[in-house]
């Protein structure tokens, strides 16, 4: 009895296919990983970059604002002698030498006095400062196409003024080509690593996902495992349970009480349906087990063959519960599977049909043909299925509450085993259902 409460904790929290999760938590691991990862990994090189180039741009500021604070002195020299005292009086052309660097002076109007070094663009001062944007100390950074502008105001005061007055502005200005191509050649080192890193990343990730699933595996393993031991395990006793069950009730003569054998039936009906349920459990584990691609052991199944004995057994059924039965059969349509297998899965669905369909209902059941595809279809007129529950129905054990008033016999499995062997031959089913309006299987499978 442990071993049969273990087998059926197991099997109620196995809601979806072992086999199919597995794959999926794989995935969704692996996506995680290359998520979390790759987002350190992008934040670090952006970063990178980011801080890089404004560290190059800070530089090549300070440098040129040093270099137009450092002129500062010469205004006066400028504008009070000529442009050949300039080279005189101060060094200028060692200070260029080889750099992409200018110098340019202007009065307190706007107007070039003079210029040194490299001025790659000669642009006029008054459309590019004005007193509202340099004040006193502040230098004006600019852009201008390739090159970079630093203009700096230049005042004078008088010990006996307390007014500060303009003499003029000085402008410092290099070139961003070198700059330009550093960022560039920094660009290209950041793709090639992330690209490496990428790869590196996705490798590391796999690895990752496979170690954090090792567990998980083992734990699959010792799932199958116990499968198999517990089918042997339970099997046996309830085989002798019916066998002796059923050599007593054929002597009813021995038991005084009727109430004696009453009992004794209900043991029988209990014992049948456990084993029904153990086979339904052992299919669906053995299913589970399989990989999500195997083959199965399959054959040509012509459908109208293979429907024929359904059809003339629900016929009886419909005949005794006074049920509409209507078939619609295209023929000449097979497929590949398991013959009985699939004889499993429209049973399931004519049962579940039949066991939810009032006296005077109806069912149609009908196969034809949809592209390259067999499509299989089970509607029926019974108590149906509420918009909000359509997600659950099937999964294992599950069973609305309407059904479960009506004290049907049922343990929630038929349509999971019918989803079960559906996905084994690639087909898919579906449902469309409305509370107290019926429901309608559709049963989608590939032609050969």
């Amino acid at each position: 009895m442990i071993l049969l409460r273990q087998f059926m904790d197991w099997a109620t929290a196995s809601n979806k296919n072992p086999s199919q999760r597995l794959p999926n938590l794989r995935r969704r691991l692996l996506l995680a990983y290359l998520i979390a990862i790759g987002a350190v990994f992008g934040t670090s090189t952006i970063s990178l970059y980011i801080f890089f180039t404004h560290s190059l741009n800070q530089q090549l500021n300070n440098k040129l604002l040093t270099l137009a604070q450092a002129a500062v002195p010469s205004l006066n020299v400028v504008k009070n002698k000529n442009h050949e005292s300039l080279e005189r009086d101060l060094p200028w052309r060692n200070l260029f030498s080889g750099q992409d660097q200018g110098l340019e002076w202007f009065d307190a109007e706007g107007q070039l006095l003079a210029t040194e070094g490299n001025v790659i663009e000669q642009l006029p001062l008054a459309e590019n400062i004005t007193l509202s944007n340099v004040g006193e100390g502040a230098p004006l950074f600019e852009q201008q196409n390739q090159t970079r502008l630093v203009t700096i105001a230049v005042y004078t005061s008088s010990p006996n003024e307390k007014i500060l007055r303009l003499e003029g502005f000085i402008r410092a200005s290099e070139s961003t080509v070198r700059i330009k191509m550093t960022h560039s050649h920094l660009l290209q080192a950041l793709i090639l690593g992330s690209i490496s890193g990428c790869i590196v990343i996705f490798l590391s990730s796999i690895y990752l996902t496979q170690q954090a699933l090792k567990p998980t595996q083992e734990s699959f393993q010792q799932l199958k495992q116990f499968t198999a031991e517990a089918s042997h395990e339970l099997r046996n006793p309830l085989t002798k349970i019916s066998f002796a069950t059923d050599n007593l009730l054929s002597h009813p003569e021995q038991f005084r009480r009727s109430s004696e054998l009453k009992k004794l039936r209900i043991i029988k009906s209990s014992t049948e349906q456990m084993k029904r349920l153990l086979e339904d459990l052992l299919f669906l584990a053995r299913t589970d087990t399989l990989p999500q691609d195997s083959e199965i052991e399959s054959s040509i199944v012509a459908l109208d063959e293979l429907f024929n004995p359904l059809v003339d057994h629900f016929k009886a059924l419909a005949e005794t519960k006074e049920i509409s039965f209507q078939v619609s059969l295209t023929n000449g349509l097979s497929v590949k599977g398991d013959a009985s297998q699939l004889s499993r899965l429209f049973s399931n669905l004519l049962e579940n049909a039949f066991k939810y369909t009032d006296v005077g209902g109806s069912i149609k059941f009908s196969l034809e043909k949809v592209r390259q595809q067999a499509l299989i279809s089970v509607q029926d007129t019974g108590i149906g299925i509420a918009a909000e529950y359509l997600p659950f129905v099937f999964q294992r054990f599950w069973r609305t509450e309407r059904a479960k008033q009506r004290k049907e016999q049922g343990l929630g499995l038929g349509l999971a085993i019918a989803e079960a062997i559906a996905h084994k031959h690639k087909g898919e089913i579906s449902v469309e259902s409305e509370r107290g309006r019926g429901s309608c299987f559709r049963v989608y499978l590939p032609l050969v």
